[in-house]
């Protein structure tokens, strides 16, 4: 402990009562406590870095702020981070072990968000998703069977007018298999990492089915990509759950698929040309193909993230968040004729400068439904001033003529 060393956490800035904080919070879920602390803490933690010493954070310290702090009110802050699980030492990956072999033990992917981030009683649940979807039950017809959902991955207040408004069109979509492929907003080993764990939600738990689970471990190429600790704490594909539950009638199975940064390909260091991606997506369609049930491809996939919460310097005003649509608008011109390619170099060209987090699950969604189209029905972009998620939801089919009707 004398030169402590701090984990990977994040960091934004937040206000209160008109006095400036920074939220301290863990990246990984393995801690779930987050942790507001004046400015001043957050310099001190920052210089945790594993060679400092406390004098050394100490010295640091005054140098930059001109103020002292004493050694022990250093070591009282290095005793609650550690307490948080917040410090890289044996104590926190003593902990982690333990929570990896519980959680391979696991034949079911608990419902991590259950009673946060949406209720853990069935009925009140129920009742929720009956509010979101009331008025919105009566959609156009699609012009095909629907073959894919396009949805946002925010939490379900923010997003609930979108949400709303694309599940209902899959009623179009009589289909026992849903392909989820969803962000993964922390580090995984590959593009693609694939749970053949069955999910809990408060209304029931959805399978894999038996026989998927053997084509997946079977395949050479694809089994390298089983990697389920990814999803233990991921909400991507946990929101869509609980909403495919409500809107569809028939039972049905799921192959969850989390998606990992495609920083490579963006920065040049990688080509979407690759053998990797080449072989990711047709070994899924393989087994998909073989397993021989009718499959829907269900992406949760916000788009641009912009703002204090993110790392921008610059305020959201109205004419950044103008920019920032008409940049969504591109885009979404690109997943409505289900041109992946188009889509990934119109995020490359731009530098991904406003953190498309659903880079990677639509480019995959797009690739695997070559062929069909999209209409987008509708979109948003949420903002308190600072900052801003912009998300939108489309369903595809196949063999019409995508209209380029603009933003909904």
């Amino acid at each position: 402990m004398e030169k402590p060393r701090i984990r990977f956490i994040e960091a934004f800035p937040y206000e209160q009562n008109g006095k400036q904080l920074v939220i301290l919070r863990d990246a990984e879920g393995i801690s779930r406590e987050a942790l507001a602390v004046s400015r001043h803490v957050a310099l001190i933690v920052s210089l945790m870095d594993g060679t400092n010493s406390l004098r050394d954070i100490q010295a640091e310290f005054m140098r930059v702020t001109g103020e002292m702090v004493s050694t022990e009110q250093i070591e009282d802050l290095v005793k609650m981070l550690d307490q948080n699980l917040f410090l890289q030492n044996d104590r926190y990956m003593a902990h982690v072990k333990a929570l990896h072999d519980e959680y391979d033990r696991l034949p079911v992917r608990p419902a991590y968000l259950a009673g946060t981030g949406y209720s853990a009683n069935r009925m009140d649940l129920l009742s929720f998703l009956d509010g979101m979807f009331d008025g919105h039950m009566h959609v156009d017809n699609a012009p095909g069977e629907v073959s894919g959902i396009l949805a946002p991955h925010i939490d379900y207040s923010r997003g609930a007018s979108v949400y709303g408004r694309i599940y209902p069109y899959l009623k179009n979509a009589s289909r026992p298999l849903m392909v989820i492929l969803g962000t993964c907003h922390r580090a995984t080993r590959g593009l693609l990492s694939i749970s053949l764990k069955d999910f809990e939600t408060p209304l029931e738990t959805v399978p894999v089915g038996p026989g998927l689970k053997d084509l997946v471990r079977g395949n050479n190429f694809l089994n390298r990509y089983i990697e389920e600790w990814p999803h233990r704490i991921e909400h991507s594909i946990e929101l869509q759950l609980p909403l495919i539950q409500f809107m569809v009638q028939h039972d049905f199975e799921i192959l969850p698929v989390l998606t990992g940064s495609m920083h490579e390909y963006v920065e040049g260091a990688k080509s979407i040309d690759d053998d990797e991606i080449r072989q990711l997506t047709e070994n899924l369609k393989h087994v998909l193909e073989a397993y021989g049930k009718p499959y829907c491809i269900i992406a949760g996939a916000d788009l641009a993230h912009i703002g204090a919460q993110f790392g921008d310097l610059y305020p959201i005003d109205a004419t950044v968040m103008e920019r920032s649509r008409r940049k969504d608008e591109a885009l979404l011109g690109h997943i409505r004729n289900a041109d992946a390619d188009a889509f990934f170099m119109e995020i490359k060209e731009e530098g991904d400068q406003r953190r498309i987090c659903g880079l990677t699950p639509i480019f995959f969604q797009l690739k695997l439904l070559a062929g069909c189209s999209a209409d987008i029905v509708d979109y948003d972009q949420w903002t308190d001033g600072h900052s801003s998620v912009s998300f939108a939801g489309g369903f595809f089919s196949a063999g019409n003529k995508p209209v380029n009707r603009g933003i909904p």
